[in-house]
């Protein structure tokens, strides 16, 4: 097994205003959007807020809801080549705030964004209004310069392998609670936004730690499933092009 650290090469947030309405849901649902809303600013440099929402009262008593969501692409393959990918975990620096649960979703069905747009504030939609989890819901780390770190899961594992040498990953980074879980908003929830660095060099890059091994054999042999096979006759499947004129 190889561990190598690959950082994005295109990132940003998008942030959507929601009207002003009567009703918090109302807000709440015109902030959130769907597969065709455009957002309203965005950012890829420095420090922002990148994700999360907030919900403030407007003067005349009426609701206003802001989402935000921050995407980062990255390429693998120039870093791994053709090994198979067992474990990710997606490191990102938080600034200035940390306030509610996030998750990592998949964005742009893992193609690149390049520079940011309000017309990508919606990639995290596979449909009008669903998402598609990348990892389980987490709690960023508080204070300061803290670094949150979140394994994805094997959907974005089984995503990143399917590209073969060119393997690729686009995710998202919301709000867990309302904008993936997209509950019916009965309260004000104020504020739940979260800073984070969108920094191109040093320290601070957003990072994938990339866990990856040659790829297996390719066919099963005597009963023994491909991706268990290591080697055949002492040597490593990872040289084996044909097993008794059969090509791998």
């Amino acid at each position: 097994m190889a561990v190598t650290s690959v950082y994005s090469t295109s990132r940003g947030f998008v942030r959507h205003i929601g009207s002003t309405e009567d009703e918090l849901n109302d807000a709440f649902d015109n902030a959130r959007g769907t597969n065709t809303t455009t957002g309203n600013t965005v950012g890829s440099t420095g420090t922002s807020v990148g994700w999360g929402l907030n919900m403030s009262t407007t003067r005349g008593g009426d609701f206003q809801c802001d989402c935000y969501r921050c995407y980062f692409f990255f390429n693998f393959g120039a870093a791994i080549g053709s090994d198979d990918v067992t474990a990710v975990t997606f490191s990102f620096k938080n600034q200035t705030n940390a306030n509610g649960n996030g998750i990592v979703v998949r964005a742009n069905s893992d193609n690149d964004f390049g520079t940011i747009a309000t017309s990508d504030f919606p990639l995290v939609f596979n449909s009008s209004t669903s998402m598609t989890a990348y990892s389980p819901d987490f709690t960023p780390s508080l204070g300061g310069l803290a670094t949150t770190a979140v394994s994805l899961n094997a959907t974005a594992i089984s995503n990143i392998n399917s590209g073969g040498a060119s393997k690729k990953i686009c995710v998202g980074i919301i709000n867990y609670d309302f904008d993936f879980e997209y509950p019916d908003v009965e309260e004000n929830f104020e504020q739940k936004l979260n800073g984070i660095s969108l920094t191109t060099s040093g320290a601070s890059r957003a990072v994938m730690i990339v866990t990856h091994q040659a790829a297996g054999f390719g066919k099963d042999v005597n009963g023994v499933t491909a991706a268990n096979i290591a080697k055949i006759n002492d040597v490593s499947s990872a040289n084996i092009v044909k097993l008794n004129d059969v090509s791998a």
